[in-house]
């Protein structure tokens, strides 16, 4: 459901990334008709009010296409696509950018491997300096956080599409190297989503393949044996440049995205309309109640506020949800 925001909004960004943390979302980077971006705004989710947030110290490099993830409360980001970076940063320990020879010789663009944290509470920036060996520059990557570990898969890096695993502990802020991940491997890939489905599992999800291919296939990587195992799926619908989230049911849900080639200049590429739900275990009892209830609201709804008060807003809130999307793939 579309709801109006006040302040200072964002301006129409492609690749950003974004972070919700506490009762706050946060947008950074991206790309604009203007070029890379290394603005950060900030939305306040109680009152739905937008602020630009200036930080202190040496800021990211301006880019798109990289990761984010929250920690403790406090915000961090790794690799990118974006300009050429300053001497200041060039400083940094450990920091690498790698140039696109194909871009334009007046806007020079590369690929970045920049692991860096802003704290919100004292609006700083702060370039970290960490252990074990970092990934390579790269972009349109994805990582995904559990507990204190937080993993990086795949991305591209010069004219390869890469299908490496990487963890950083955020405890000791090591890096792994890449994973000697076992099984059949998943092909490299760009535009993908990765999803912590347990705190032992991944969910690996659609991207772009080395080939030019928007992908379909869907993977779990089981992190105690560091194996991969490909998902039979009784569907084929790709994905790419989409979001993934994981539901209060322990559902991975797929959203947004596009479903062709997007680099392909004789086709306008489609956006997905549809939300994939993937599910590993079957539904909870709890589960099966709420589907019904919704299912039978006009028989049921009058008995709704003899239930607890969680239970009545999740009902609304799934009931809101059904009259604004279309769901598949369950």
């Amino acid at each position: 459901m579309l709801k109006p925001c006040e302040g200072s909004a964002p301006p129409g960004t492609s690749g950003a990334t974004a972070i919700v943390v506490s009762d706050s979302l946060y947008i950074f980077g991206g790309y604009r008709d203007n070029g890379n971006t290394n603005d950060l705004y900030r939305l306040d989710l109680d009152s739905l009010v937008w602020e630009f947030v200036v930080g202190e110290n040496v800021p990211p490099v301006p880019c798109d296409k990289l990761v984010g993830w929250q920690y403790r409360d406090k915000l961090f980001f790794f690799g990118g696509f974006g300009v050429i970076p300053t001497a200041e940063v060039n400083q940094q320990k450990g920091f690498q950018f790698v140039v696109d020879e194909s871009t334009p010789w007046h806007y020079r663009r590369g690929w970045n491997n920049q692991f860096v944290m802003f704290d919100p509470e004292i609006t700083a920036w702060k370039w970290l300096t960490y252990d074990g060996t970092a990934p390579l520059p790269r972009a349109a990557h994805a990582a995904a956080r559990i507990s204190n570990r937080v993993y990086i898969f795949g991305g591209r890096y010069r004219n390869t599409r890469m299908n490496d695993t990487h963890c950083v502990d955020m405890t000791t802020l090591t890096w792994s190297g890449s994973l000697p991940t076992r099984g059949p491997q998943p092909r490299g890939r760009s535009w993908h989503s990765l999803t912590g489905l347990s705190s032992e599992r991944l969910v690996l999800y659609g991207g772009f393949s080395q080939n030019s291919e928007p992908l379909s296939d869907c993977w779990l990587l089981e992190l105690s044996s560091l194996t991969w195992i490909q998902v039979a799926l009784p569907f084929q619908k790709p994905r790419l440049w989409h979001s993934a989230v994981l539901s209060p049911f322990d559902e991975v849900l797929i959203y947004g995205g596009c479903t062709q080639n997007i680099l392909d200049q004789d086709i306008i590429p489609e956006h997905a309309g549809e939300i994939i739900i993937l599910r590993f275990t079957p539904k909870s009892l709890f589960r099966i109640c709420l589907d019904r209830t919704i299912q039978c609201e006009g028989v049921l709804r009058c008995y709704w506020p003899l239930l607890p008060n969680s239970v009545q807003q999740l009902l609304r809130s799934r009931l809101i949800g059904s009259r604004h999307t279309s769901l598949g793939g369950s």
